[in-house]
């Protein structure tokens, strides 16, 4: 009996035994050794398992491991939530579900306890013979500082082309992934969230930009942010090629004596640097190749006026252009400008003395032809090379005798210095540029005058007779588009102590001969009057085409009606075969010739009425003209009167109008008669 309870003992054993092995061989756990987080961010601690087919798990728990026996402190329970450890408490989620096999873990806020503890999951409450889950733990490590990105970026970096910086970190915490972000570099941002291994993300972050040589050795920085707050940076240095810029020649001093020997350098800024050179001389507006490759150059034949040179730098990329001028200039004794016066006002002279000179000047004054003494406090102009000093003196009289003496290494001037008295500006006319332009040309008209106190503003006015309109201040020019009819201008000049105006001007306007319609031919008592008037500038020649006519026919001539229009009569004897009459008009900027209208064989009735309407015609003409001619030169305060004469024509004849030294400047008019 005894014998067979020992059998079924046994056998119950070996049944029991072989059921474990069976249900322990169905149970599994996939969970990382070890996994590592940055304090004050979140782990996610992938967690999977695998159970018999036949069981179906509904919790996960997470334990704190213990060497103490009884010792088992919850780190996740959802059917416990009140045994959590303090340090665990609220940190901890599970984020997968029993049913699936996931249980993975997510501690958010890790704080420096944390570190160094190992923790492993139990799924329900599977006795520890059945499958000892705690021997499948994860060390947990938890550090206070943010490790630094990876930075990488494009091999190839040329000027023009397209660089890529990469950024790129690991973390834990997926659901919060770090920010990266590139400073104030320029660029197209792209980012990426990726998983790499087991309890581990990558963020990456990637700018993009058009390389110019100004990145060249420039810091690309990287920074990242953890959501616990701290932060981490990383940087990549640019290393950009391009072609020659910024060449410059360089060789110590720019005043040297003449003989004296140069050696320039062409210094540039290149990636690679520059492997060859190309020289040039500009002297006296010719350009001359140098017999130079190098980097330096040595110079010989230094002349004594300004010797600027050029260079240009050369790698495999392409070339430079062409350097800036560096001006080489012998040194030579001072040489006093002819600014250089004095004023006197009120009681005070003041002199200005200014003098150019190289190596600076020292400037002594004489009053009276006393001794000689310095200047208070000269100023200098290193770009101009010039020395400029002021001498003032009160009770000092009109005719005071100042002279100015300039000296440096290479010997002096003086001069004696005239002295003004201060006054508004004097002898204020207007110019015309260009003097003679076709109507539709652009013309500047410049404001000149004479001050010794500098003229600080101007003014321009258009004359309408007595009226004149300010067009504009400040500027002393006035650019016009000029027709025939563009009137007259005056201007003023300002300074300190008044105002003065120039005369009216009218602005000259050339332009082709046009013949008026108050061109006409008429017979009456046997006799024909031809009459041509043309509009021109400058005065046209006028050639009529005429009848057949006698050697013993009278002719008429009548000169300007006023400046540019010119008006002349043919007189002659009718006779039967009358051709046409032409006028022809010429001058040097065209011709214009017309067949005159004859009115032939009217009553004396008609031919009252006719010359009465052009009568009447030419004098509105003619008052109006001469409105025009009195206005223009009163204004110019001249007298300009043009003699009219009647002459007796046999065969051909050239007849001058006028004496030009009657109106000085206006054109010589002339009429031809063949």
């Amino acid at each position: 009996m005894i014998t067979l309870r020992k059998h079924v003992f046994l056998c119950y054993t070996l049944q029991v035994v072989w059921c474990v092995l069976v249900v322990a061989e169905e149970w599994t756990v996939t969970i990382p050794n070890q996994i590592s987080g940055l304090m004050g961010s979140c782990v996610l601690i992938p967690c999977s398992f695998t159970h018999p087919s036949a069981y179906i798990p509904t919790n996960v728990a997470w334990y704190q491991y213990s060497k103490l026996p009884g010792k088992y402190p919850v780190v996740f329970s959802r059917t416990k939530p009140g045994d959590i450890v303090e340090h665990y408490s609220g940190r901890t989620e599970l984020v997968g579900r029993a049913s699936d096999g996931d249980c993975s873990l997510m501690i958010n806020g890790m704080i420096l306890e944390h570190n160094g503890e190992d923790i492993y999951p139990w799924v329900d409450e599977v006795s520890k013979s059945v499958f000892a889950f705690f021997q499948w733990r994860v060390t947990l490590e938890v550090t206070d500082t943010a490790p630094r990105p990876q930075l990488s970026v494009s091999e190839v970096q040329r000027e023009g082309g397209n660089i890529t910086v990469s950024c790129a970190v690991l973390h834990t915490c997926p659901s919060s992934p770090p920010s990266l972000s590139f400073g104030d570099q320029r660029g197209v941002v792209q980012g990426y969230h990726t998983e790499e291994i087991q309890g581990r993300w990558r963020v990456l972050s990637t700018i993009s930009f058009v390389a110019r040589a100004e990145d060249h050795e420039k810091v690309v920085a990287c920074n990242v942010t953890h959501p616990g707050g701290q932060t981490a940076a990383g940087e990549v240095v640019l290393d950009v090629s391009y072609a020659p810029r910024s060449v410059s020649v360089t060789g110590g001093s720019t005043v040297v004596q003449v003989g004296t020997n140069l050696s320039l350098s062409c210094v540039s800024d290149a990636n690679p640097p520059a492997s060859s050179y190309l020289w040039y001389l500009l002297r006296d507006g010719l350009v001359m190749p140098l017999n130079h490759s190098t980097e330096t150059a040595a110079v010989t034949d230094l002349h004594p006026d300004e010797n600027a040179f050029h260079c240009t730098a050369i790698n495999p990329l392409g070339r430079s252009k062409p350097s800036c001028s560096f001006v080489v200039t012998a040194e030579y004794k001072p040489s006093i400008l002819a600014n250089s016066s004095c004023f006197y006002h009120t009681g005070q002279v003041i002199c200005r003395c200014q003098a150019r000179a190289r190596p600076r000047a020292k400037v002594l004054w004489m009053v009276d032809e006393g001794p000689l003494f310095p200047s208070s406090d000269p100023t200098t102009s290193p770009q101009n090379h010039t020395v400029m000093d002021i001498w003032a003196a009160e009770g000092t009289y009109e005719n005071v005798s100042v002279t100015c003496l300039v000296n440096n290494t290479h010997g002096y001037d003086k001069l004696l210095l005239s002295v003004f008295v201060k006054a508004p500006p004097t002898n204020v006319s207007i110019s015309q540029l260009p003097a003679r332009p076709l109507e539709g040309e652009k013309v500047t008209l410049s404001c000149l005058g004479h001050s010794h106190l500098p003229i600080s503003s101007y003014r321009w006015y258009r004359v309408f007779g007595e009226q004149s309109v300010l067009l504009r201040e400040d500027s002393g020019s006035l650019s016009l588009s000029v027709t025939r009819d563009v009137g007259r201008f005056r201007c003023s000049a300002l300074n300190e102590m008044g105002e003065c105006s120039s005369d009216t001007m009218a602005v000259n306007v050339e332009y082709a001969p046009a013949i008026l319609p108050l061109s006409f031919c008429s017979g009456n008592d046997g006799q024909v009057r031809c009459e041509c008037v043309v509009d021109s500038h400058p005065v046209a020649k006028i050639i009529w085409t005429p009848w057949r006519i006698q050697d013993n026919q009278t002719h008429n001539i009548t000169d300007l009606l006023n400046w540019r229009i010119l008006r002349s009569i043919l007189i002659g004897p009718k006779v039967d075969d009358m051709g046409d009459v032409l006028c022809n008009s010429t001058n040097e900027h065209g011709s214009a010739f017309l067949k005159l209208p004859f009115i032939a064989g009217e009553t004396s009735a008609q031919r009252s009425l006719f010359y009465g309407g052009v009568g009447g015609a030419l004098l509105l003409v003619l008052s109006f003209a001469s409105f025009l001619f009195w206005r223009f030169y009163s204004t110019k305060r001249r007298d300009c009167r043009v003699a009219l004469e009647e002459v007796e024509l046999k065969g051909a004849l050239q007849v001058i109008h006028h004496d030009p030294t009657d109106c000085p400047g206006s054109p010589e008019a002339r009429v031809h008669w063949i």
